[in-house]
């Protein structure tokens, strides 16, 4: 469960995966970002740790819920 309400400002990481046709796995993280005027994937941007994912939308000014980080492991 999220610890932020909706006016304050966070980011939500999901983890994506996707299997190449020579059978190879590729997994990275994508970040939501959301504020006050709502939500928004940012899709331009493939992290593949979830540190990175973290210290990316940190250093964008919305910090991430730790209990939502691990649901993402």
């Amino acid at each position: 469960m999220c610890r932020w309400d909706a006016m304050t400002p966070h980011a939500l990481i999901f983890p994506r995966t996707c299997n190449t046709s020579d059978r190879r796995t590729i997994r990275w993280f994508e970040c939501e970002l959301i504020d006050e005027t709502g939500a928004r994937r940012v899709l331009d941007q493939a992290f593949f740790s979830l540190g990175e994912a973290k210290s990316w939308a940190s250093a964008q000014g919305y910090p991430v819920d730790e209990a939502d980080a691990r649901n993402t492991r």
